[in-house]
């Protein structure tokens, strides 16, 4: 498939059909991840592979978003966190690159995916899987055969309109982090707190999770 046309036609799914990804595609998938840039050439990200419904189950009950077990296999990427430059967080910068290679080279297999990053805190990730603290889960990538190939979805802006110089001129107001986002912050908060969660998520589930065609 060309570069291009991957890229344009790519989308984010959660609905996938029931066929097993085969083990050489997974391949493929994470091959491409490991040609990713990444800084200081580091190449420090590692990949989980989950296919275990029970431990997936014991992810969503910690607090994972519950359609990520409409697909039939999942990845957590995580990436070595011994960097020099928190002030960039450019471990997760690189991890995120190998991410989007990741769901490029999946589209371009007819693989549908997801990068999830509404999971459960770090640390319980870290105790559920067992990874050591100096590496950080940075997503989730939900992988299975597409049950329907969604159409591509319209951009919000032009690309005149995203491009600036020298400078940050762009025509647009001033905002800064208002008492919704807040409100959200301190409820996420709360929610990751509660040591009974897995019995209230269903309702936060419904109420909350976003919810795509």
């Amino acid at each position: 498939m060309e570069l291009s046309k991957a890229i344009k036609e790519r989308r984010s799914v959660r609905k996938f059909s029931d066929k097993r990804v085969e083990r050489e595609d997974l391949r493929k998938i994470i091959e491409a991840a490991n040609y990713a840039p990444s800084a200081c050439d580091i190449q420090g990200w590692r990949f989980i592979v989950i296919d275990d419904r029970r431990l997936l189950q014991k992810i969503i009950d910690a607090g994972a978003a519950a359609f990520i077990k409409n697909a039939p296999l999942g990845v957590i990427v995580v990436y070595d966190n011994q960097t020099d430059n928190v002030e960039y967080q450019d471990h997760i910068q690189s991890g995120a690159a190998a991410i989007e290679n990741m769901i490029l080279m999946a589209h371009s297999l007819n693989i549908g995916s997801c990068w999830v990053c509404h999971l459960p805190t770090k640390k319980q990730l870290r105790k559920i899987l067992k990874i050591p603290s100096y590496y950080d889960p940075i997503a989730y990538i939900a992988l299975g055969y597409y049950k329907e190939k969604p159409r591509p979805r319209a951009r919000k802006r032009k690309i005149s309109d995203l491009i600036a110089v020298n400078k940050f001129n762009f025509e647009e107001k001033k905002h800064g982090i208002g008492l919704g986002l807040k409100a959200r912050r301190v409820g996420r908060k709360i929610y990751y707190k509660i040591p009974f969660r897995k019995y209230i998520k269903p309702v936060v589930d419904k109420k909350f999770e976003k919810k795509f065609d």
